[in-house]
């Protein structure tokens, strides 16, 4: 008997095995690619002293001379611009490879430039505690390995990519139309929901829209490119022409939608995600929208494979893939929903709660956070997104034929805009609208999923059993640890610049010992101290600074339960 179960098993996982093959082949693909890219990760293909020529030229302590391409818009800092440039020599030696370059002011620098630039070269600094965000790894990811300290700039000649220059000037002209009709805030929040342009957006704006989950609006992602296109599908289906045709159509629009907002990352990766959706729906075989989406990915990672790793890339197709799987079973709950107005807001509803769910986890592991109020500010904030999208196309292209039209569509924006700004203040300053968690392990995170494929693709029996197992080796990973180090005595130090932690911790009391050596108080550290704190879980702790300024430090941990001694 035991034989033939066995038998019976095996043959099922080769039945399993050879569907997914030859029905599924581009979902089999991107599986197998992304195994290849996270054993190459593993084994240090992608570390920047592989990858990158100019690493070996960083931190020499001497002025380096560069003469490349800027292929970004120069974007204003405080203290002068930041663009990307494509390097072509460093020293007179061939060296092609992106650079952050941060420029004072003075310098006029345009996207297209050609330009020799001297200055100092640096490695982007690692972080001092673990766990937190990584400056380095992030730009590593985007596949930049350097940042150049500008000390001397000049131009040589301009040579733009013709496409990229209209998409930058496209953006630009919308800038500046929002600038003319609307007053501050409201342009500050238009900017980046119409076209991504975080640049004059405020930090306690960010910060209460974070809270409140619903910072995603503010940044051009699937949702405002889905819209985008859904829009045109339907225009081009009231003109009477059939879906397949339609959904062709619609495709060219979304580029141009992608290019609008300057062709950012997010935006150009949301594009090809939808198009290889409407591709799918021209093709009029529904289920093939799980091979589109698998196709948009494997086209994203061929070109560049480490955004496999980034938290944009795992976000979006995390929230897509969870509305295509769980946003019927999720809407049936509100199937005797009958009003037309009450079940438009549980379809947005239905959407929130099925992306969510495979999203938290991903928010959790990057941020450490999690929105408590989410489900009710998407509620409101998100179909009001639809109308900004939708007016703020018609009040662009009234700008050009009807100045006064122009005028009334940006006074109904601003009202609008101007209530979104108001729920996310209101929502994020509740007391309990967000909740600060432990970064979960990638253990951890693999475990959920799993725990989700199984209730999805077991039935009765087999089910309870996958997902009681599951639970139970969670459980293990949690408990055992915590009982096998109960007795045992940590110690840590970690090193920054002019900072030094000694870090001693038992079973839950942990102490602090921090030493300043400069007489610059470095706030970025602190902040960096509170999340790592956040991360790893430490509600209460001991410090004993020195070297730091007693009242500056002691408000800035204000928030904590955190007992401070000086020296």
């Amino acid at each position: 008997m035991p034989l033939c179960v066995h038998a019976s098993a095996h043959h099922l996982l080769l039945n399993a095995m050879k569907n997914l093959f030859f029905k599924r082949p581009i979902i089999s693909f991107l599986i197998i690619y992304c195994v290849y890219i996270i054993i190459a990760n593993a084994a240090g293909v992608f570390k920047p002293e592989r990858q990158s020529t100019l690493y070996y030229f960083a931190n020499k302590n001497k002025p380096v001379t560069i003469e490349g391409k800027i292929i970004s818009r120069p974007g204003i800092t405080k203290s002068g611009k930041k663009f990307i440039l494509k390097s072509s020599t460093i020293e007179t030696l061939p060296a092609s490879e992106r650079i952050l370059v941060n420029m004072p002011q003075g310098y006029e620098a345009s996207y297209g430039d050609i330009v020799s630039l001297e200055g100092n070269l640096k490695i982007p600094q690692k972080p001092v505690f673990p766990l937190v965000f990584d400056y380095q790894s992030y730009l590593a990811r985007e596949e930049i390995y350097t940042i150049l300290n500008v000390t001397s700039f000049e131009y040589i000649t301009s040579k733009p990519n013709p496409v990229k220059k209209t998409a930058l000037a496209l953006q630009q002209d919308i800038i500046n139309k929002i600038d003319a009709y609307f007053k501050k805030p409201n342009s500050d929040i238009l900017k980046p929901i119409i076209i991504g342009d975080k640049t004059a957006l405020d930090n306690d704006i960010k910060t209460a829209f974070s809270d409140a989950g619903v910072i995603h609006v503010l940044v051009v992602s699937g949702l405002h490119v889905g819209f985008i296109g859904a829009v045109f599908l339907a225009l081009f289906k009231l003109c009477g022409l059939p879906l397949k045709k339609a959904s062709l159509l619609a495709i060219p629009f979304v580029f141009l939608y992608a290019l609008a907002t300057g062709a950012n990352p997010p935006a150009m990766r949301a594009a090809i995600m939808f198009s290889c959706a409407l591709i799918s729906l021209s093709l009029d075989r529904e289920p093939l929208i799980f091979n589109a989406i698998a196709l948009s990915a494997v086209l994203i990672l061929l070109f560049q494979p480490q955004q496999l790793f980034t938290a944009s890339f795992q976000m979006s197709y995390a929230a897509t893939t969870g509305i295509i799987c769980f946003y019927r079973p999720v809407l049936r709950v509100f199937g005797k929903v009958k009003n037309k107005i009450l079940k438009f807001f549980c379809e947005v509803l239905s959407i929130t709660i099925s992306a969510q769910i495979l999203l938290i986890p991903v928010i959790m592991y990057y941020f450490g956070k999690v929105s408590i109020i989410s489900f009710i500010a998407n509620l409101i904030v998100v179909p009001l997104i639809s109308v900004i999208l939708f007016s703020g196309m018609i009040f662009y292209f009234m700008t050009f034929i009807f100045s006064y039209g122009a005028v009334i569509f940006s006074a109904a924006i601003s009202a609008v805009s101007y209530f979104i700004i108001s729920s996310a203040l209101f929502f994020g300053k509740l007391k309990y609208a967000s909740a600060i968690v432990p970064k979960p392990a990638l253990f951890q995170l693999f475990l959920f999923f799993v725990f989700l494929f199984a209730a999805g693709f077991y039935k009765g029996k087999k089910r309870f059993i996958a997902m009681s197992v599951l639970l139970f080796v969670n459980l293990c990973y949690i408990a055992v640890p915590r009982y096998s180090e109960r007795k045992t005595i940590f110690t840590q130090i970690y090193e920054g610049n002019n900072v030094t932690v000694l870090h001693i911790r038992h079973r839950k009391d942990n102490w602090f010992e921090i030493y300043n050596s400069s007489k610059y108080y470095d706030r970025n550290f602190i902040n960096s101290f509170k999340q790592f704190l956040a991360f790893s879980g430490i509600k209460k702790a001991r410090i004993t600074a020195a070297g730091f300024d007693e009242d500056k430090i002691k408000n800035d941990l204000k928030d904590r339960d955190i007992t401070i001694s000086f020296r």
